[in-house]
């Protein structure tokens, strides 16, 4: 995936190559940041305090492209500092996406990342078209569960050993989609991502305590097929069990510590 670098009104993108540009992408040059902040054709969904989200159709070369649109929104002064360096966080998730994706995992595909003004950051991808938020599927019943789960624990164990730790790997932060029989898991949130050339043991377990956050409809059978498969792809000699149970005790420190 290739990108050029346009301004359009003010608003300094990297605009995918697979995605218009000009007037059909800004609508009506005021930029697509204010186009969200009036309402349709956006709809507002679900974020956290810090971000606004916004969901939108762009019609081009006669198909529909769903997308995503992500508004960073400052957290504290050093969120300002960095953006006006060039640093913010949309940026930041652009390239840990990408770098992804160069190794083998699946993030929703980008089809802008920019900034309008010193702080104001976003990022566009595609929406991810019959996805379900893992922890969902894991608070179903369906027959699926166990095939999720450990598909789902050796791609985590692949990424581990690629010496990938993701940023927030809630469970929330991972959409399922049904492909042929198995699962492609799409990871967002990926401004705190990062690649090591080795994985400090601490983000390793960082993340494994951040998947175990999800307290209901799991079962302590399911927790240990999910450890005893993602061992399966660490080069570390550890004991499953043993794993299970110092990250259920930490975990279960940080929901009670709430």
């Amino acid at each position: 995936m290739s990108f050029k670098k346009i301004n359009i009104a003010g608003v300094n993108l990297k605009l995918s190559d697979d995605f218009p540009a000009g007037g059909d992408f800004v609508g009506d040059g005021s930029g697509i940041i204010a186009d969200a902040s009036r309402g349709e054709p956006f709809i507002k969904l679900t974020s956290s305090k810090f971000a606004d989200v916004f969901k939108f159709n762009l019609l081009f070369k006669s198909k529909v492209h769903s997308l995503i649109l992500k508004k960073y929104l400052a957290r504290k002064w050093s969120d300002v500092l960095m953006s006006g360096i060039g640093c913010g966080r949309a940026k930041r998730a652009f390239k840990a996406g990408l770098m992804l994706q160069r190794n083998g995992f699946l993030t929703p595909p980008i089809a802008a990342a920019g900034k309008k003004g010193l702080s104001a950051d976003f990022i566009i991808t595609a929406e991810i078209k019959n996805s379900v938020p893992l922890y969902k599927i894991l608070e179903s019943k369906t027959t699926q569960r166990r095939s999720v789960i450990e598909q789902f624990a050796q791609t985590v164990g692949k990424m581990h050993a690629c010496g990938i730790c993701h940023g927030d790997l809630r469970l929330g932060n991972v959409l399922v989609k049904s492909a042929d029989g198995k699962f492609d898991f799409y990871f967002l949130d990926n401004e705190r991502t990062k690649k090591f050339a080795k994985l400090p043991d601490k983000l390793r377990l960082k993340n494994l305590v951040q998947i175990n956050m999800l307290r209901t409809g799991i079962s302590s059978a399911d927790r240990m097929r999910f450890f005893k498969e993602y061992l399966k792809r660490q080069n570390v000699k550890l004991d499953a069990t043993e794993l299970a149970l110092w990250i259920i005790a930490r975990t279960n420190e940080r929901l009670d510590g709430r």
